[in-house]
């Protein structure tokens, strides 16, 4: 805090509440924080600074003073006095002591131990910028959050008091009672002066009364002569008129007689034509029910002839597969001939090449040699040498030649089994395929034939539910048609209406078209909920049945309007937005004795609802009842009498009138049914157009049979053709299947057997050769030594022939020949093998089958062409009845043109007809409505000259005229005082109408007006300006004598009321002037406090805050004396949008109250800061943003002292006073404790 003011060193207590004897706290930094256990005493310390600084008893939590002293509470003080010092050291670094000591239940303040009084005190207080009224530097415990909470009005007194414009309030309050009682005053006298002004006013009036009688009464006469020679004159102008229009009519009248006579006439040759027309018209509908019936006829057999179309092309895609398949076939036999020939040629090649090597290797084997019988003894005596050494092994290979002629034997038979395998599986599988293929052709009949009967099912489907739709709504319509017919009968539609009803309706749809808020007539907008309440309901409509609704008051003057322009009767209208309608009483509703009494509104539906306003205008709540009796029961033996109507129609009036008329109640109740006979009519054409339709629909009755017909033959094929597909695929296919299975099996059996058997016989020839090798071995090293000496390697290069060695030679011989012949006959086997499977690909006569498909082709082509002409000639037949149909339909729809354009003229005349009936009935109602119009002018003027007579006025004559009076004779002659018979009251009106009346004496532009509305506005201005004058003539009395005396003594008083005026009114002025002066600085010491508070709390709420995006404001409800009314605290929390204080989170509560705090003790700072436990309801961030902004606002405003139970806040405190219970007394005596850690900034 920077030393530009003191501050708050030391608070020394003396037996003050919690504190015993004596107890120095301090010294206080710029930022103390106060901490201590709760009931330690920090709060006790609040309350000493608040005692010290004259704080009044009623806020230091004690009823008396007395109570401050240690030990009073519990009835044992320690002493009988007690004090607060607080020591303030000056910005000089000097020492002031300011004292508050307790005496009894009396204080007594001290400044540097001198006693002084409290103003004096407080003086020296304000020296330092303590304002103990203001309080703006003390925070008490809890108080933070009602600063936020305090209502608007509350935070307007808290400022009055802060700003201390509440010095002022006793004397603003005192100065304006002052100021508006004197301006009351002065308002008094200010209306007596008008008061006597305006009986001045009336004296000098009722002197120029008398003069202004005369003059008055004498333009009165004139006025009224003026005004009976106007209307004479412009009744002469309009009988003049009117007998020139009913000529005009009577012309018409002729006129529109001949047209109606020649409409007539042409509308009867209109009538000739369209019956022959209708005769023609039904000979063409004959003509096209033959060619429906034809067309019928020859469906069946088009559908049938495609359908064998179909069926025929089906087939014949399925022998053209057949036949490729065949020629596959052909030529794939072909092929495997011609492969079999030239494996027998391959073989037949290599047997004559074995052969030939056979020669060749006989010519080149070894030379024979012929021994002596030394040699041969000797080579026999080696050779048994021999054989003594190889024996074992020749024992051996013996055995093995043996194995392997078994196996080759075995080979043999297996090859042979195989090929018989193979054969069979050929033909087997040729079989299958022939079978698969037949199967495949089973199941494309059955798809085909599935889709066909798909297709006709739901072609089937669709006309018998069209069909069945038709006959169930042929009767339909006949039941309602008949019903209609009925109830048209009933209804007499053949009716006339009158040409006053149409009229009324060709009103309401004009009206509907050309202001689209008509709604339409209120009985066209109701309905009965029962026929039984048809008369009640009409009895209460009365009147309103024909009213029209519509939305606003200006649509119904818009049509008010249009209809005066078109000269048509009178209609009441019912605007919705201006009607104001009677609530409906619900307890009316609950009326159970007598029974059934509802109310009229609940009997009637309304459509559309929006008219139920105009509906309820028209019933109110009347009550309809059984009978008469329940009805008057109702109405007036039940309490407050109520407007009651029977079904009979008989209505009770809430004024006792009773009124009944049932006759003609029941033939205006008719109404309600002819409101349906339009839609009948209309409902009745529409169903006899729908039955022609339905009818033809039904027709397609044969057409349904002939497809059901072919449904059936084609389920019938498709089940035979199923059952075959199905034994072919169980037990042909199956078995087919089965065989060649096995086949496979077997071959595969003996091909596995075949392996087995070829790699034994590997094995011994191996093993053969290795025996053989073996003894060759052993033979060649016992007769090495012999074979040198006879020229040979070896001895098997040579034969020995002898006669002793010719059986071994044939032996041996007979062995290689039984080889060689083994061979030959391989290749005589394999020849054979070849030559049996191609006699087998001989005998398959291929080539037939390809023959016999292509005949079936050629026969199914034909079959197709046929059917194709068949079904192109049906086609042809078909759509020529088709055409002919068409151009039958064609001239039917001429005809129906004809008809129906003649229909068009027929009412299009009929219409002209009817218009000019209507027209000759409105024109003869014109006449005689112009002649009741010429009787009533005549009428008027009689009355014109009656009334002229009876009122003694002088109408003027032409010069050379009868005087007026002489007339007057004449005409009373010609009364006789006596009532007239027509022909004597037209010699009078026509002896009235000779009467030369002079019309010039009126003024010209009174004689040039043309229009009558014109005319009728100048004669209501002249009768009102006539009767004006007479009202004026009738507020005129005699003249007043005395009326100058009189004004004398008025402006006497007036003079004196004006002397009081002024003087009151003057210090009206004074008690004002100052009254604003007093308001200015009750105004300016508010307004510059909240000026500083308002500018200084935004930026605080931020700062406290940390965020810039936080808002905060205050706002006065009253610009001009905010004092008065209330003052608006809002905020609005960071990240949040706007919401009322009460809605704020207990921390952003006590956020804001910090914020106005501070704000407030900006405004006029004192030089410290007390705050009392403020972080109650802050959580750890909040409390970290509070701290640090105390921390920085004790470095540039003022010391703050804090007390606080938590350590995240004391711990940022420049210096700590720690304040603890001591136990060792029984009266909870505290010590004070302090400790200053220097935390760090």
């Amino acid at each position: 805090m920077e030393e530009k003011c003191g501050h708050l060193k030391y608070i020394e207590l003396d037996n003050y509440k919690s504190y015993k004897g004596k107890q120095v706290i301090g010294p206080f930094s710029a930022f103390t924080a106060v901490i201590g256990p709760n009931g330690s005493g920090k709060s006790n310390l609040m309350d000493a600074i608040s005692f010290v600084l004259g704080e009044r008893t009623r806020h230091l939590r004690v009823t008396k003073l007395s109570d401050l002293i240690h030990g009073s509470v519990v009835g044992k003080p320690v002493s009988k006095t007690a004090s607060v010092t607080a020591v303030y050291q000056m910005p000089d670094g000097t020492e002031r002591r300011f004292s508050r000591f307790i005496s009894g239940n009396t204080s007594e303040y001290r400044i540097d131990g001198t006693p002084v009084k409290v103003e004096e005190y407080g003086t020296a207080l304000e020296k330092i910028h303590i304002f103990m009224k203001v309080k703006n530097f003390l925070i008490f415990q809890g108080a933070v959050e009602s600063i936020a909470m305090k209502n608007a009005r509350e935070r307007c007194q808290m400022f009055e008091e802060i700003s201390r414009s509440a010095e002022y309030k006793e004397e603003y309050d005192r100065s304006k009672a002052e100021m508006q009682k004197l301006e009351e005053e002065a308002t008094f006298n200010l209306n007596k002066k008008k008061n006597i002004v305006a009986e001045r006013k009336e004296a000098r009036i009722e002197i120029d009364e008398a003069e202004k009688y005369k003059k008055l009464h004498s333009r009165w006469m004139s006025k009224r002569t003026e005004l009976q020679l106007f209307k004479l004159y412009y009744n002469d102008v309009d009988i003049k008129r009117i007998r020139e229009d009913l000529q005009q009519r009577e012309e018409v009248v002729e006129q529109e007689n001949a047209a109606r006579v020649k409409i007539e006439e042409e509308i009867r040759e209109k009538r000739r034509e369209l019956g022959k027309l209708n005769r023609d018209q039904s000979s063409l509908e004959q003509d096209i029910k033959k060619c429906d019936q034809k067309v019928s006829k020859r469906k069946p057999e088009y559908i049938k002839v495609s359908q064998m179309l179909r069926h025929v092309s089906d087939k014949h895609k399925e022998s053209k597969k057949a036949l490729e398949n065949a020629r596959q076939q052909h030529s794939s036999h072909r092929q495997e001939m011609e492969q079999l020939e030239a494996d027998y040629a391959r073989v037949q090649a290599l047997k004559e090449e074995y052969e030939l090597q056979q020669n060749k290797k006989s010519k080149e084997q070894g030379r024979s040699l012929e021994l002596e019988d030394s040699q041969l003894a000797e080579y026999h005596r080696l050779k048994q040498k021999a054989a003594e050494h190889t024996s074992d092994i020749s024992a051996q290979l013996d055995a093995l030649r043996r194995e392997y002629d078994e196996q080759k034997d075995l080979f043999d038979s297996l090859e042979r089994r195989k090929e018989e395998i193979e054969n069979s599986l050929r033909l087997k599988q040729t079989e299958l395929s022939d079978n698969q293929r037949r199967l495949q052709r089973l199941a494309e009949f059955i798809e085909n034939s599935l889709k066909s009967i798909t297709e006709l099912s739901e072609t089937e489907g669709t006309i018998r539910e069209e069909v069945e739709n038709a006959t169930r709504r042929i009767d339909e319509i006949n039941a309602e048609l008949e019903s209609v017919i009925c109830q048209l009968g009933e209804a007499k539609v053949e009716r006339h209406e009158s040409s006053r009803a149409i009229r009324k309706q060709e009103l309401i749809e004009n009206l509907k078209r050309l202001f689209p808020g008509v709604q339409g007539r209120l009985l066209e907008m109701c309905e009965p909920s029962h026929k039984r309440y048809q008369i009640a309901i009409t009895k209460v409509l009365g009147k309103h049945m024909d009213s029209i609704v519509c939305d606003s008051e200006k649509t119904a003057k818009d049509c008010i309007q249009y209809m005066k322009d078109q000269r048509i009767e009178p209609e009441t209208f019912l605007p919705l937005d201006f009607l104001d309608v009677q609530p409906v009483d619900e307890k009316l509703r609950e009326i159970s004795d007598p029974p059934n009494v509802h109310l009229v509104i609940d009997v009637i539906n309304c459509d559309p609802v929006t008219a139920k306003k105009a509906l309820q205008f028209a019933c109110g709540n009347a009550l309809v009842c059984d009978t008469v009796e329940h009805a008057r029961c109702v109405a007036y033996n039940m309490g407050e009498r109520k407007k009651t109507v029977s079904l009979d129609g008989t209505l009770f009036q809430r004024s006792g009138v009773i009124s009944g008329g049932a006759s003609d109640l029941k033939a205006r109740a008719k109404r309600w049914d002819e409101k349906q006979i339009s839609s009948l009519m209309s409902r009745r054409d529409a169903l006899q157009t729908e039955l022609k339709e339905q009818l033809k629909r039904k027709r397609k009755e044969a057409e349904l049979r002939t497809l059901q017909s072919q449904i059936n033959g084609l389920e019938k094929r498709l089940k035979y053709t199923q059952k075959d597909k199905d034994s072919t695929e169980e037990k042909i296919l199956s078995g087919n299947e089965e065989e060649v299975n096995n086949l496979r099996a077997n071959l595969e059996e003996v091909n596995e057997r075949l392996g087995m058997c070829q790699t034994k016989m590997q094995e011994l020839e191996i093993s053969i050769n290795a025996e053989k090798a073996k003894m060759d071995t052993v033979e060649d090293t016992v007769l090495h030594d012999f074979c040198v000496s006879i020229g040979v390697e070896n001895i098997r290069q040579v034969q020995l022939f002898s006669p002793t060695e010719t059986l071994e030679y044939e032996d041996r011989e007979l062995r290689i020949a039984r080889e060689r012949d083994q061979k030959r006959m391989e290749f005589t086997n394999q020849l054979q093998r070849i030559n049996n499977q191609l006699e087998y690909e001989k005998s398959r006569d291929t080539l037939d089958a390809v023959k016999r498909w292509e005949e079936a082709v050629a026969s199914e082509r034909q079959e197709m062409e046929r059917c194709r002409k068949q079904e192109k000639r049906l086609k042809e037949e078909m759509e020529a009845e088709e055409m002919k149909k068409s151009n039958l339909e064609f001239q039917l729809g001429e005809y129906q043109q004809k008809s129906e354009q003649m229909d068009g003229e027929l009412a299009e005349l009929s219409r002209r007809l009817v218009s000019r009936k209507r027209e000759l009935q409105k024109l003869q109602k014109d006449i005689s409505q112009i002649e009741a119009r010429l009787e009533s002018k005549r009428s008027e003027r009689h009355s014109l000259l009656q009334s002229a007579k009876m009122e003694d006025l002088q109408l003027p004559l032409k010069p050379g005229a009868s005087s007026m009076p002489e007339l007057e004779s004449q005409l009373s002659a010609e009364n006789g005082g006596a009532d007239l018979n027509s022909e004597e009251m037209m010699r009078l009106y026509a002896m009235e109408a000779r009467l030369p009346l002079d019309y010039k004496q009126l003024e010209k532009p009174l004689r040039m007006i043309a229009d009558d509305k014109e005319v009728v506005r100048k004669a209501d201005e002249m009768q009102s300006e006539v009767e004006h004058m007479q009202n004026e003539l009738s507020r005129f009395q005699a003249p007043n004598l005395k009326a100058s005396a009189k004004l004398g003594n008025v402006e006497q008083r007036l003079r004196t009321t004006e002397a009081e005026f002024e003087e009151t009114r003057r210090k009206a002025k004074k008690a004002r002037a100052q009254f604003e002066r007093i308001r200015r600085l009750r105004y300016a010491a508010f307004n510059k406090c909240f000026l500083s508070i308002a500018e200084n709390i935004d930026p605080l709420y931020k700062a406290l805050s940390r965020n810039p995006g936080a808002q905060a404001s205050l706002l006065p409800t009253n610009a001009e004396e905010p004092y008065l009314e209330e003052l608006q605290f809002q905020c609005v929390a960071p990240g949040k949008r706007f919401q009322q204080m009460d809605s704020l989170s207990g921390g952003e509560k006590t956020i804001a109250a910090l914020a106005l705090s501070f704000a407030m003790h900006q405004y006029n700072p004192s030089p410290f800061f007390v705050l009392d436990e403020i972080d109650a309801a802050l959580d750890n961030t909040n409390i970290g943003k509070v701290a640090s902004f105390i921390r920085e606002y004790s470095r540039t405003r003022a010391q703050v002292i804090v007390i606080s139970l938590k350590e995240e806040f004391y711990s940022r405190a420049d210096s700590l006073v720690g304040i603890y219970p001591d136990i060792r007394t029984n009266l909870n005596t505290l010590q004070n404790k302090m400790k200053f850690d220097g935390f760090p900034p």
